[in-house]
């Protein structure tokens, strides 16, 4: 066909070799599908270390003198927890430190640096292996 003085060349590709191009495609994409959802799947059910076995919870506090704060943590993961630090409001406690088994429940005493009465302070439980469980206290109060 002549369009002015160009010719338009109404060849396209054949069906044979689009058919071939179109299932190269869909390999490809699968195979790429296949290899994203392994490596996702393979993190997600993969066991864990010993920070996911751990689980502290804070059963209580008494913070009714701002002098000293005591926790009570109860371990309720499914192994023992070692307890390296206590931060209260980004400060470390490092005397406060203690093995917490498997069921039980234990206190620490901890002396917080200058803090302000009836305010709410971020107190982080630290162990030995890095885990790390964040709790929030008021200062002269128990719960």
């Amino acid at each position: 066909m002549k369009i002015g003085k160009f010719r338009v060349s109404k060849k396209a590709v054949s069906p044979v070799i689009a058919t071939l191009l179109m299932i190269a495609v869909a390999v490809a994409a699968s195979v790429i599908v296949y290899v994203w959802s392994a490596g996702l799947l393979g993190t997600l059910m993969g066991g864990g270390g010993a920070q996911v076995k751990e689980q502290v919870i804070l059963e209580a506090y008494d913070w009714s003198t701002s002098s000293a704060l005591k926790l009570y943590l109860r371990n309720v993961g499914s192994t023992d927890v070692e307890i390296a630090a206590i931060y209260v409001g980004g400060t470390a406690d490092t005397t406060a430190t203690g093995l917490v088994s498997v069921k039980q429940s234990k206190a620490f005493t901890v002396t917080p640096g200058a803090i302000s009465a009836g305010t709410a302070y971020t107190v982080k439980v630290v162990t030995r292996t890095g885990g790390v469980f964040s709790f929030s206290c008021i200062v002269g109060t128990a719960g």
